[in-house]
């Protein structure tokens, strides 16, 4: 018996496209971002995709993407904030060309090393990680044996990932997961974890003969 986690970036936003941090700033999905989240759902329409629970941020960026996903399997949202962006405070709505000529090293030592210096609002990656990994093993409790996405955000994400499968502190700086792409982790049941895939997001192929279909309509 194996728990499956589809542990899912949501859609991209108009912030994402600036490269501006978001972090707690409740900011929708823009038109490319919707178009994602389409052909997301159609992927898990693929009936080879089981599903039995989906939860997501309480952002309405990851609840937009959520959705998708649960409507093609007819299953509700479940919000969980321990899956919430991470809070950059007052660095929230600045690019990082902009961070490093407002806050220079302060800022700079963090993009760097962010496991290693301080930031605004949620303070530390230690706590991210913490409650992080506190709403995966909730989920792995209450779902043994199910598969259940997580739609969350590429920060929040890549600290999961990373303490879920003991790596190196490196690895967040050294990966990236695009928006709507799917990793999926395996939990045995004595416990071993399994990295499946990787910031898959081949239904993304779609998307332009999608943008065709839809000129054509207009």
């Amino acid at each position: 018996m194996r728990t499956r986690f589809y542990l899912v970036r949501h859609g991209e936003t108009e912030w994402n496209q600036k490269g501006i941090y978001q972090g707690w700033t409740d900011i929708p999905l823009s038109k490319e971002g919707e178009l994602q989240t389409k052909c997301l759902g159609k992927r898990f329409e693929n009936t080879a995709l089981k599903l039995d629970a989906v939860y997501c941020s309480p952002l309405q960026r990851a609840i937009q993407t959520a959705k998708a996903m649960a409507d093609a399997k007819g299953l509700p949202v479940i919000t969980d904030v321990h899956f919430k962006e991470i809070n950059f405070g007052e660095w929230e709505g600045y690019t990082v060309k902009q961070l490093s000529e407002k806050y220079g090293k302060n800022y700079t030592d963090f993009y760097e090393h962010p496991f290693t210096y301080p930031f605004p609002g949620e303070g530390n990656f230690q706590s991210v990680m913490e409650r992080s990994t506190k709403g995966f093993y909730e989920l792995l409790e209450k779902h043994k044996g199910q598969n259940v996405a997580i739609v969350s955000h590429g920060g929040v994400l890549r600290v999961l990932i990373m303490a879920l499968m003991d790596m190196d502190e490196t690895f967040y700086r050294k990966t990236w997961l695009s928006n709507t792409s799917i990793t999926i982790i395996d939990v045995s049941e004595s416990g071993k974890k399994v990295l499946f895939t990787l910031n898959d997001f081949a239904h993304l192929e779609t998307m332009e003969q999608m943008q065709g279909e839809k000129t054509w309509q207009m």
